[in-house]
Parts: structure tokens; sequence; C-alpha cells
């Protein structure tokens, strides 16, 4: 079920562009299971790509908590991990989400935006050689990914999104 609830999600997400419905399932299925780590986690995964998608911060705050509820419950959870990480960035505190998310890699070797999200903390915080490594990482678990080629493009060229700029 675990696997199959991220497929779901990210789905929805990423192929379907329905991230709010993502939201509202995952809603769902933690209002039927409060100790879901994993819907959790999902759902402060979600709620990062929301604040992205519609450029409110806010949702970037709420990531976080629940990406932390997510974490109480599973220290573990990679994509619990990967979400504060990529909240914190949002947040405009990269230096505190680069370990988060070596945690998330290290958790999770073959999570693609564990490793993209590293790869923004190290790039913000000025460690351009592990930025590059890290993004090497994740392009090598998903080559033909054009969000992290995007992201790739953007540090090569030097550009920073305007709401990371310090």
């Amino acid at each position: 079920m675990p696997n199959d609830l991220r497929d779901e999600i990210f789905d929805l997400i990423y192929s379907k562009k329905r991230t709010e419905e993502a939201v509202l399932r995952l809603n769902g299925i933690i209002k039927a299971s409060p100790e879901n780590s994993m819907a959790i986690a999902l759902k402060a995964y979600a709620l990062n790509k929301l604040a992205n998608q519609r450029k409110e911060w806010g949702y970037s705050r709420v990531a976080l908590e629940t990406a932390e509820r997510a974490l109480n419950l599973n220290p573990d959870d990679d994509i619990a991990l990967t979400s504060k990480g990529w909240a914190l960035i949002d947040l405009r505190r990269p230096s505190e989400a680069a370990p988060i998310l070596a945690r998330a890699t290290s958790v999770n070797p073959s999570n693609e935006y564990a490793w993209y999200n590293l790869a923004w903390a190290q790039y913000l915080t000025g460690n351009a050689a592990a930025s590059s490594e890290s993004m090497a990482r994740a392009l090598t678990i998903s080559p033909n990914n054009h969000i992290l080629r995007a992201g790739k493009a953007l540090m090569t060229q030097g550009r920073v999104p305007a709401h990371l700029k310090q």
C-alpha cells in the first residue's frame, strides 16, 4: 500500500497536475488514520508543490509543520525528510535544509528529489561543488526528469528563483 499511495499521489501531482486533489485525498486518508505517517509525509510534499505552483509560501510553513508531524511518527521517512528540507529551502533557510536532505539521501539513495533539493540547499549556501555532485546523482536516478533538468539549467546559468533570493 505505501508505494501504491506514493505512486497515486505522484501521478496526481506530476502527471495529472491536480495537486489540490492530492491534498484532499491525503486529508481523507489522514482523517481515517491519523497515525498514517506515509500519508502525512506525502501531504507535506503536496503542500510544498502547491506552494511552488501558487507562489504562496504560507503553504511551505504548513508543509514544514506537516513534515515534522510525519517525522515524529517515522524519523526515517525519506519523503518527510525531503519535504521538510524543501519547505526550509522555500522559507529561505537552506543551511538548515542541507543536513536534513543529506539524511534523506542516506535513508533512500534512490530518491531523486532528495538529491535535487540537497543540490539546491548546497547551491544556495555557496557549496557549488557539492551541489553539482548532488544534481548529478539526481539526474543519474531520473535522467529525463524535466524538473531536475530545469533546476540544473538555472544553477548552471547562475540564476536563483525570486522567492529563494536572500
